[in-house]
């Protein structure tokens, strides 16, 4: 019995090992994904070395995972549309690599679509296989988060040296906040909300301080009202908030009213031009032809076609005329899902339904206003919704 109960010990320490390393390549893949986006190159084929080499090891590691955990693999209703999805997305990324590019192209580019939804089942086979694994690599999402926040607080500096602090990469901090909040230990989800919070203030994007506020909104909502029913802590939580507003605010002031400005000057610049960007992506809609319309003009389509080359920063406009209607249909259908899956766990009164709130809420308010489809961000997030598929990985409040 003790040189069974020892060999069980050593192999849970050796899956553990093997989960850290995992969670330090998110950090990286996460760190390199926004340093190439800061030079606008996240959508060339030929993407650094070091992306390519983290993007491979992620996809073999994390496949090694679930084929090795083959027998706790299901693909819930959400895992079948990520599936379409990422796969379709793949496809146009194929048909759409130059000839000139090499032979580590057609491996490289499409693997990353796909690691949607590997990534997704990878941690569905967490949730199911225990609830000690999933609860450590939650745990363990810290040091990823830590490690991109670090780069982020690099790319700050570099930014406000040339006069330009509107970092959209502060949002790989916020989509690898929701893997935390799985983790048991609370002191460690307040140090997320922390470095999340003050990553995203200090990037001056009115979509993620938004997005942001909304989440907590909607977390607090969902776990102190329609789970828990603690209307005092509910109501201690909203004075919490309000004074941090009110330091919010001191220190907005300090900075010359750049967050406050940006926020009230929404009506004025249309959102910083979206106004003006959906117009035109939705007239390109309009223009295409029925074959279009049915299947796409390709990835990257938008920013290719549009003349304004900037993509349509609305990834329902972006889908369609993207991947056209054989994708659009699958991606509301992805909505209409989540959103299922939400009240679903409200009504059960699961442990994960205020996560879950928080997760739809970033995603949607994102979706209306940025592109999350395309990015690395999809990946992430694909994480939280594969941890909170497996009922048996949520404790009932």
């Amino acid at each position: 019995m003790k040189l069974g109960h020892c060999s069980m010990i050593k192999k849970i320490i050796i899956e553990k090992l093997y989960l850290l390393f995992i969670i330090i390549l998110i950090g990286g893949y996460s760190v390199m994904c926004m340093l190439t986006m800061e030079r606008d190159s996240i959508y060339t084929a030929e993407d650094p070395i070091v992306l390519k080499l983290i993007v491979g090891l992620l996809f073999i590691s994390v496949a090694l995972y679930v084929v090795l955990n083959i027998r706790y693999v299901q693909v819930s209703k959400i895992g079948r549309v990520l599936l379409f999805l990422s796969c379709y997305m793949a496809i146009w990324r194929v048909m759409d690599i130059p000839v000139t590019a090499g032979l580590l192209s057609y491996f490289y580019q499409p693997m990353r679509d796909l690691l949607i939804i590997v990534f997704f089942i990878f941690a569905y086979v967490l949730s199911s296989k225990s609830k000690e694994l999933l609860e450590f690599f939650a745990t363990g999402m810290i040091i990823a988060m830590l490690i991109t926040a670090f780069f982020y607080y690099k790319n700050w500096i570099f930014a406000n040296e040339v006069d330009e602090a509107h970092l959209g990469t502060s949002y790989y901090v916020l989509f690898l906040l929701p893997i935390l909040l799985l983790t048991p230990h609370k002191w460690l989800r307040y140090v997320g909300l922390v470095v999340t919070g003050l990553v995203l203030f200090s990037s001056f994007k009115r979509g993620g301080v938004i997005s942001f506020v909304l989440g907590i909104v909607a977390y607090l909502f969902v776990k102190e009202v329609l789970v828990e029913r603690n209307f005092i802590r509910l109501l201690v939580f909203i004075i919490a908030i309000i004074v941090l507003c009110v330091i919010l605010i001191f220190v907005d002031n300090a900075m010359g009213n750049i967050i406050s400005e940006r926020i009230l000057n929404i009506q004025e610049d249309g959102g910083s031009g979206r106004d003006q960007v959906w117009a035109t992506t939705w007239n390109m809609i309009k223009a295409s032809d029925v074959q279009q319309l049915l299947f796409g003009h390709g990835y990257l389509a938008v920013l290719r076609d549009s003349p304004l080359k900037l993509s349509a920063h609305n990834d329902f406009l972006e889908v369609l005329y993207n991947y056209g209607i054989v994708a659009f249909v699958p991606y509301v259908l992805l909505h209409i899902r989540l959103i299922q899956q939400v009240f679903a766990s409200i009504r059960a009164k699961h442990g994960y339904a205020p996560i879950l709130a928080f997760t739809y809420t970033i995603f949607l308010t994102l979706s209306m206003i940025s592109i999350i489809i395309l990015y690395p961000l999809m990946t992430l997030i694909a994480i939280t919704w594969g941890m909170t598929q497996n009922d048996k990985a949520a404790n009932k409040a």
